[in-house]
């Protein structure tokens, strides 16, 4: 379903000079499968998204969704992938409904009617589809979010660090709505994050990145079979030897 076969990418900086980037990166991932997309802050992760949904070009390799190169039609994959991220905003001062009305025009299969089920089912009230975007609070964000993506039926959900600076309940219930929607959507998710806990039930495959780096890919099995039942905290401590790891 989705490839990516030895893909690297620089920014430039000043004079056209290379600064950080992504060296080789590969791997795949199949309907119906979560993978953990892992590492600290600065590993590579918001790179390697932006460069799945289109935003950046390869300098090398290939990123190709369902047989199509992502870069060469970013407009008919993005009909097919959905992005909710920490860094993802929508219209501030605009209502829920309002800005689902403008947005949801950009998506061939976007269907109002699934988000008003999708938005009671995540705990919105009807009075509350009237606020203003800016008056939510972050947990509502994300899952007002969640609820938009979902909305036009995508095969692969990129989740870019989404509970970043949400409290451990909203952690926790957060996760629970993804995990419920794998299961009965059978979508394909990468989640990117530096908080591992959030993976450790979920992940069906493991991507670690260091300073822009592959530096491990495996399935469950695998991890189990090199490196014990191991927490997701603990493994990549393991693998990037960094003794700042957050749970």
């Amino acid at each position: 379903m989705l490839e990516v076969k030895n893909v690297s990418f620089q920014y430039k900086g000043k004079k056209n000079q290379e600064t950080f980037g992504l060296q080789d990166i590969s791997f795949q991932l199949e309907k119906g499968y979560v993978l953990g997309l892992l590492g600290l802050n600065g590993a590579g992760k918001s790179t390697l998204m932006n460069l799945l949904m289109g935003v950046h070009i390869p300098d090398s390799g290939n990123v190709v969704y369902d047989g199509m190169e992502v870069s060469e039609d970013t407009t008919k994959s993005l009909q097919k992938i959905a992005l909710v991220s920490d860094k993802m905003e929508f219209l501030r001062f605009r209502t829920l409904r309002e800005n689902v009305s403008l947005f949801g025009l950009l998506y061939e299969n976007f269907d109002y009617e699934k988000w008003d089920k999708y938005m009671i089912s995540f705990g919105f009230g009807a009075d509350q589809l009237g606020l203003c975007y800016d008056d939510l609070s972050t947990g509502e964000k994300r899952k007002f979010q969640l609820a938009f993506a979902l909305s036009y039926s995508p095969e692969l959900l990129l989740l870019d660090e989404p509970t970043a600076n949400l409290d451990p309940h909203a952690r926790v219930e957060w996760m629970e709505l993804v995990g419920k929607q794998v299961a009965e959507e059978e979508i394909s998710v990468i989640m990117a994050t530096h908080l591992t806990s959030d993976l450790d039930e979920l992940a069906d495959y493991i991507l670690v990145l260091d300073q822009g780096k592959q530096i491990a890919h495996m399935d469950r099995e695998e991890m189990v079979d090199n490196f014990g039942e191991i927490e997701l905290s603990k493994l990549l401590l393991e693998l990037t030897g960094d003794t700042w790891i957050k749970e």
